[in-house]
């Protein structure tokens, strides 16, 4: 083995649950905190969820180890029992005696009930923990649900922990578990290992095995992070194949290409090669070719629009040789000061150029100037009269178009008054609905909660909406953690509800603004 070869005392990443390799992450001792919270309680259900191998059993076995002196705890590994089994392995965990032939469920569910009448006179807190609890069936939950019936005035006399994959949470999400689901208390979902805390895991393990330097270089762990996805239990496998691979090959140090070839030997079909796309220099380079493309593509598509206007002022340049007044008449814009006089010395012989424009909105034509040159040979007053006539059709024009949307009701044969004074509200009421819609601002999207940083998801604390009330005129409310929240209250832990849209709730928790659909848990 590699052991004498990097000086190791034992191997370091054996995937047996070990105590003294134990490893506490921020994320584990949360939820070993959301645990004993749940227990301090008035009892009930915890919750707790995470990925295959995120080291959901190694926080179970951290609380069973700290559980008071007074607390009797029976735990159940393999949940696929029907209901009269689950009781039955019940009883054998708590040592009651009962005939293992011809016991009913009634007879089974009185043991038990009378089992914690027993301990809870006797001050002792009776604790069930099931592990793989998503392989449990609907009327199993339902059983064990039942089994919490039996309370006093304070507490429930049975505490029951639930530990499994995410598909725990979908199956509680079933209508006919809603009262269980109701029932938790406190709910973690474990999250796999950031890459700092993979570098400290790797670390915490050669420690342990008494190697005090780097087998790996940076370039290996971040690859290690890559293609584990911070799952502990894959960690372990594939650190343990890199060891082999480099003490194989003679290398004391274990770098990239070690960690790819051992990853594809220790997990096998789940094996999933990084792609030349998915590198880090490979993503920057892609990221500044596009770039470059996008101001390219800018920039000569601008060149291209100015050339095109250019050539068309040009070809649309027209020498004037008929009387003023004509080509007063032609022009389509509006001079934003009436001519009123023009003194004869002032003029230059100059040559009248039109430029025909596209036609323009009406803010735009009581801004824009047409300058026009006159040849001195033509220009008379009474030519100067039929400009200054024409300039003041043009602006009645404009005035029509402003108010061509201005709708008045007028009164007809056999129509009451009352109706058209209805009518003439709706179009006032409506009058500005086209400005308004314009007005409006888009908000942006929101990224969902699950998308958030990780210290965003770590500090937001477990919420369970039961009700979704929208309001297009914002009184909507939601049901969370059992009390009816309105948009701005504060939930808890700094955590307040912005909005509640149809479909989603939208909340703010230290400056950071996220999403989560409704009717949801977290």
């Amino acid at each position: 083995m590699y052991t004498n070869f990097f000086s190791l005392s034992e191997l370091p990443f054996s995937i047996a649950p070990n105590p003294k390799y134990l490893f506490m992450s921020d994320r584990h001792r949360e939820a070993l905190t959301h645990l004993n919270y749940g227990l301090d309680g008035t009892g009930g259900f915890v919750l707790l969820t995470g990925e295959v191998g995120t080291g959901k059993t190694t926080v179970s076995r951290c609380l069973m180890a700290d559980l008071p002196e007074n607390t009797q705890l029976a735990f159940i590994l393999n949940p696929t029992l029907s209901s009269q089994e689950l009781l039955a392995t019940l009883c054998d965990q708590l040592k009651i005696r009962y005939r293992k032939t011809g016991a009913t469920l009634k007879t089974l569910t009185d043991k038990i009930s009378e089992k914690l009448l027993k301990n809870h006179a006797a001050d002792i807190n009776t604790l069930l923990i099931i592990d793989e609890a998503q392989h449990l069936e609907a009327e199993v939950l339902e059983q064990l649900r039942l089994l919490t019936n039996l309370e006093t005035n304070t507490k429930k006399l049975l505490q029951v922990i639930l530990i499994g994959q995410p598909e725990l949470q979908q199956l509680l999400k079933r209508r006919d578990l809603r009262q269980l689901a109701q029932r938790i208390t406190a709910r973690y979902h474990l999250l796999p290992l950031n890459q700092q805390e993979l570098v400290a895991y790797i670390k915490h393990r050669l420690s342990v095995a008494d190697c005090h330097r780097a087998l790996f270089n940076k370039a290996a762990l971040v690859t290690i992070h890559q293609l584990s996805q911070g799952i502990p239990r894959l960690i372990n496998l594939i650190c343990h194949s890199a060891l082999m691979a480099a003490y194989n090959s003679n290398n004391a140090v274990v770098d990239k290409k070690i960690v790819i070839k051992a990853a594809g030997h220790a997990l096998g079909d789940d094996f999933e090669p990084i792609a030349w796309w998915q590198h880090k220099n490979s993503k920057l380079a892609m990221t500044a070719c596009v770039l470059v493309l996008v101001l390219f593509t800018g920039f000569w598509f601008g060149q291209k629009q100015e050339l095109l206007q250019a050539s068309s002022v040009k070809l649309q340049e027209t020498v004037v040789t008929k009387p003023a007044v004509l080509a007063a008449k032609s022009v389509s814009t509006v001079t934003a000061k009436e001519i009123t006089s023009v003194k004869e010395t002032d003029l230059k012989k100059e040559t009248v150029v039109l430029v025909e424009l596209a036609p323009l909105k009406v803010p735009q034509q009581k801004a824009e100037i047409q300058l026009v040159a006159l040849q001195p040979d033509i220009l008379q007053p009474d030519i100067l009269e039929q400009t200054k006539e024409a300039s003041a059709q043009s602006s009645a024009q404009i005035a029509d178009i402003e108010h061509k949307n201005d709708y008045q009701v007028e009164a007809a044969d056999g129509v009451s008054d009352d109706l058209l004074a209805r009518f003439q509200a709706a179009i006032d009421d409506t009058k500005d609905s086209t400005d308004a819609e314009l007005s409006q601002t888009v908000e942006g999207n929101i990224k969902s909660l699950t998308q958030m940083p990780v210290w965003v998801q770590e500090g937001v604390p477990s919420m369970r909406f039961d009700q979704h009330i929208y309001a297009s005129d914002g009184a909507g409310w939601v049901k969370v953690n059992g009390r009816d929240r309105y948009e701005g209250d504060s939930i808890a832990n700094g955590v307040i509800i912005d909005k509640i849209l149809p479909q989603q709730v939208i909340l703010t928790y230290r400056g950071e603004k996220f999403s989560l659909p409704a009717l949801t848990n977290w």
